[in-house]
């Protein structure tokens, strides 16, 4: 449990290291600590901090810096209702408005805009009409031990998986559930399945999921379309100056593989979404941040606009920056589905 001091200790050192990327010595810390305290304290503090796992010392006698834990606590800190200061959001808006209400032009313009305010990479996708949703599913027996799952989505797309049976499931045990599914997830899509709450079995709810993952491969496979600004500045930040994180860079710019990541990571969130190194789930995005937040309009249209840094990224700024455009993009999407002209 990290105490007032102790957080104040931690979050001052935080901010430091994300404008200086040197490490942060006790002196500077007590310097700039908005709660009194005394270098000596703040050395006592920082190796308890360190002992904790929220900050790593470089070398025994150097300050400082956040272990991704650290960031994490920072990031906790964090009102995400707190957007930028009102001088930067007025001159994001007014760059953003001065173009007419063209798609195309505003997702390249908003990953311009996010990558120079952000000082790393941002990425925007274009947005889908639609999730996917269930029109009719079938489970087949095909083996004593095995069925064919078979989901008809919108627009006549069939998509099939193998699924493991016991041994007694006879067919028209298989139709029961198949019928049951059908009568329950009809027209929905994978985020309301999941919100719909119901009463299954141990296989009714493996099929559900497998029906939920089936929906989520299809969503995936539309982010094609998308705009990708600032590698450059990714590349110039002192992280990255040695061979070795640069390839991690060169790794994670596969662009289908980066965009099918981001979406896994966007999928179901609605607010911004903040993950820090191994937070990630795809393994491309753990050696970094990835500030995250859906647009459009819920269960109809949906794009994703986001940064990817270090994990010694101005949180502050860029949570607010991504909220930020994350509404003005929506609000673009919502003139555009109403007909409205600039």
């Amino acid at each position: 449990m990290v105490n007032e001091r102790a957080a104040s200790v931690l979050t001052t050192l935080v901010r430091e290291y994300i404008a200086t990327a040197v490490p942060v010595a006790s002196e500077s810390v007590a310097r700039k600590s908005p709660v009194k305290v005394s270098p000596a304290t703040v050395r006592n503090m920082m190796a308890a901090l360190e002992d904790s796992g929220y900050i790593l010392r470089p070398h025994i006698s150097s300050g400082g810096v956040p272990s991704n834990k650290g960031y994490r606590f920072y990031v906790e800190s964090i009102d995400m209702n707190v957007g930028p200061s009102s001088t930067v959001r007025e001159q994001i808006r007014d760059t953003i408005q001065e173009r007419e209400k063209d798609l195309e032009g505003w997702v390249s313009l908003a990953a311009t805009v996010l990558s120079a305010f952000s000082q790393n990479m941002a990425v925007v996708t274009y947005p889908r009409a639609s999730l996917p949703v269930v029109k009719h599913l079938q489970i087949v027996k095909i083996q004593d031990a095995a069925g064919l799952l078979i989901v008809v989505l919108d627009q006549a797309r069939l998509r099939k998986r193998v699924i493991w049976l016991n041994e007694e499931f006879t067919q028209d045990y298989l139709t029961t559930v198949a019928n049951k599914l059908n009568d329950v997830y009809k027209g929905l899509t994978y985020r309301e399945m999941d919100r719909k709450s119901l009463e299954l079995t141990v296989f009714e709810d493996a099929v559900r999921k497998d029906i939920v993952n089936l929906l989520k491969e299809e969503d995936l496979s539309f982010g094609s379309d998308h705009s990708i600004e600032g590698i450059r500045r990714l590349l110039s930040q002192p992280e990255f100056i040695n061979r070795g994180k640069v390839e991690e860079v060169l790794a994670m710019l596969d662009e289908k593989m980066l965009i099918k990541s981001l979406l896994l990571e966007a999928s179901g969130e609605d607010m911004v979404a903040v993950h820090i190194g191994e937070e990630n789930s795809e393994e491309n995005l753990k050696p970094f941040s990835v500030v995250l937040c859906n647009y459009g309009i819920p269960d109809e249209v949906r794009g994703v606009i986001g940064v990817i840094g270090p994990p010694r990224m101005d949180y502050f700024n860029v949570i607010g920056g991504v909220r930020l455009l994350s509404n003005m993009m929506s609000e673009l999407v919502v003139s555009l589905q109403n007909g409205e002209s600039t």
